[in-house]
């Protein structure tokens, strides 16, 4: 006869019951945090939304349409941005923009650099006076802004003019002609962002080892060679940041040549967002009617113009580094 075998105890593994249940609260607990994390950040991208997301097609909808703001709407479709090829004036202010960001853009980067780097010397006394000096004109009110330059660049009263006159030099109707017009708008874009682009490249120069000046001193490197060795190369991701917001805002240049009153007729200082407001409302001066769909191709041109130049520059940041990592 066989034996019979006594069936073996099933042995329960410590935890293995209660691990499922255990694990839920812990699920549950991940999922709340993360809901938390996105419930604080939410109103940045609900107001993002509200002022970013939603005005760019309700943009892209009126730049289908002629619309005065007030009567009815007429659907035109493309005619708008055909109109905007073939509009000569359009094609003047976008001249006029590049040439505007190309004289205040490179100088103000140079200027700012090099300020921040003597500022960065701990041998420099009175720093934080510098400092402060420098980004005054940051947190001045653009209106003041323009009242200064207006009277140093009057056509009649202008300090400039008085000064010209006093040497024996003919007086110059700065916001006549385009390139004195761009000249004083660009001045006053690098007297108001100097100060920021200095104090931003002053952070970026804080993480730079100073042991490295240290070494580059005692091997006989002097200033410039310490700002083309050591300064550039470990700022770039600083520097590239900078020009690339410095392009989107040089390329949307509105306030400066709008306070300074350039006149909506001339040529000179008429950028692209001052031209998109001849047409956000009627101008007489300018001789223009409010198109808010004409407005609204001109916004997505300047769109477009901002997104090629930014691709641009990433593309060819990425081209520079893979060169150098190679």
């Amino acid at each position: 006869m066989g034996t019979l075998t006594p069936a073996r105890p099933t042995v329960r593994q410590p935890g293995a019951a209660g691990r499922e249940p255990a694990a839920r609260p812990a699920r549950r607990w991940r999922r709340r945090a993360i809901l938390a994390n996105y419930a604080a950040i939410s109103p940045f991208f609900a107001l993002f939304a509200a002022f970013g997301v939603i005005p760019l097609f309700v943009a892209g909808y009126l730049s289908l349409h002629s619309w005065d703001g007030i009567g009815p709407m007429k659907y035109v479709g493309l005619d708008q941005f055909q109109r905007l090829l073939g509009d000569a004036q359009f094609w003047r202010s976008v001249l006029t923009t590049i040439e505007i960001f190309a004289m205040s853009q490179a100088p103000l980067a140079v200027a700012a650099l090099i300020v921040a780097f003597v500022l960065s010397s701990s041998r420099l006394r009175f720093r934080g006076f510098y400092q402060t000096v420098y980004f005054l004109p940051q947190v001045t009110s653009i209106v003041v802004i323009a009242i200064v330059f207006q009277s140093l660049f009057g056509s009649n009263f202008g300090l400039i003019n008085r000064i010209l006159v006093a040497v024996g030099l003919p007086s110059v109707d700065w916001m006549a002609n385009t390139w004195s017009a761009n000249t004083v708008i660009a001045l006053m874009i690098i007297w108001r962002g100097f100060g920021y682009l200095v104090i931003f490249f002053m952070a970026g120069m804080a993480a730079i080892p100073p042991d490295i000046y240290e070494a580059a001193e005692l091997d006989g490197a002097r200033f410039a060679r310490q700002l083309w060795s050591i300064t550039l190369p470990m700022m770039r991701p600083t520097i590239v940041f900078a020009l690339m917001t410095g392009m989107v805002g040089g390329l949307q240049v509105f306030t400066e040549p709008q306070v300074l009153q350039v006149q909506p007729t001339a040529v000179p200082g008429m950028t692209m967002m001052l031209l998109q407001y001849q047409y956000v409302g009627q101008s007489q001066a300018a001789g223009t009617e409010a198109d808010l769909g004409y407005a609204s191709a001109i916004g997505w041109a300047v769109f477009v113009l901002v997104t090629v130049a930014s691709l641009a520059a990433w593309m060819g940041r990425r081209l520079t580094g893979d060169r150098e990592e190679n």
